[in-house]
């Protein structure tokens, strides 16, 4: 009997204490929960920035960090917390501007935080660009000087991080790994033939520091003709068009508007006698929430070599983004391009499509 009297002496005192104590006692560990989590996630998906919970008051959340942050990613931060329902809205600290320096006697965080497997690429992928290793399914209207069909172009690729870093105030750097099959396929032909095949893999370099990134890689591309294109065209010459390059890529991002530009150089060819020098550049166009839950993107790259007197290909696209706060987003895209082939050894031709595709991103 003592030990039953003790105990609901016991559970009486929790609930007289339950019943004068404030509400707000109660609702903190709810706070010191979210506070948590939100610190989770951001680790999660940002990890090496020092992104942090810096104060939470009314569905506001305060983000603190040790890089600054440009107009992209401050947006995917928001995407993600967003789909929080106790969130309402984001604010980040002044530590994540550009152009803030720190007080008077405090110096600035230098420390080196590596991190491996990264989700996130640093230098965002080059969207109009025809040679970007994506996922891609695409149907175009082919019109050369010579014959018009329907083609289909599809695309296997991706970048893959390796491992990133962060140097404090200085920025991140990240290394990774680009591979690509381009592959484009002639409708109107009784097997749909397979005309041309690219293979590329490269070893990008990149880095980002707010709204500016860069990309510099070594890669290498080699060029095959199908089986069925050989056969039905037996007065083709054929040419074993391969390649190892070096180029470097330099963007700036603004709230909704990216603009890059980079110049390329071919350190082994064959044919041996290409000239060596390219240059491209473009611009990209982002309005979040456009239509529901879908961004409208619109996005045009410029390619110039040497090799065709510096003449210009231009690769136009335009159209709708599904995607969540992770990386994945898959676009469905308006295109036409205008210039010189960017297929293998067609690259002397000249050829105008049309087309619409579906990207995928993971």
């Amino acid at each position: 009997m003592d030990r039953r009297l003790s105990q609901g002496l016991i559970a009486l005192a929790i609930a007289v204490l339950a019943a004068a104590s404030p509400v707000n006692a109660w609702a903190a560990p709810d706070e010191t929960y979210l506070r948590g989590y939100v610190d989770a996630l951001l680790e999660r998906d940002f990890p090496g920035q020092g992104l942090r919970v810096r104060s939470m008051a009314g569905g506001g959340v305060e983000i603190d960090g040790r890089t600054c942050l440009g107009p992209r990613e401050r947006r995917d931060i928001e995407r993600l917390l967003r789909r929080l329902t106790q969130v309402q809205r984001v604010v980040f600290a002044p530590s994540t501007d550009c152009g803030h320096e720190p007080p008077p006697g405090e110096r600035p965080n230098t420390d080196i935080d590596i991190n491996l497997l990264p989700e996130r690429s640093l230098f965002a992928p080059l969207l109009a660009d025809p040679r970007e290793a994506h996922f891609l399914v695409s149907y175009q209207r082919y019109r050369a000087p010579t014959q018009a069909f329907n083609a289909a172009s599809v695309a296997f690729g991706e970048y893959f991080p390796v491992a990133s870093g962060t140097v404090g105030r200085f920025g991140t750097s990240q290394i990774g790994i680009q591979g690509a099959v381009f592959a484009l396929f002639n409708l109107d032909a009784p097997s749909s033939d397979l005309v041309n095949a690219d293979y590329w893999i490269g070893v990008p370099l990149s880095a980002r520091r707010g709204p500016w990134s860069i990309r510099a890689r070594f890669y290498h591309q080699s060029s095959h003709l199908g089986d069925e294109f050989l056969l039905g065209n037996p007065g083709v010459n054929r040419v074993n068009l391969s390649y190892e390059a070096v180029d470097a890529h330099l963007s700036y991002d603004w709230d909704r508007v990216r603009v890059y530009g980079g110049i390329g150089y071919l350190v082994h060819s064959e044919p041996s006698d290409l000239k060596r020098a390219y240059a491209q550049a473009g611009a990209e166009y982002v309005n979040p929430g456009a239509a529901g839950r879908l961004d409208f993107i619109a996005a045009i790259d410029l390619r110039a070599s040497a090799e065709l007197d510096w003449r210009i290909g231009r690769a136009i696209q335009a159209g709708l983004e599904l995607r969540n706060a992770s990386t994945r987003r898959t676009r469905l895209m308006l295109e036409t391009y205008s210039g010189h082939s960017p297929n293998g050894q067609f690259y002397r031709d000249r050829l105008r499509y049309t087309g619409i595709g579906i990207y995928f991103g993971f």
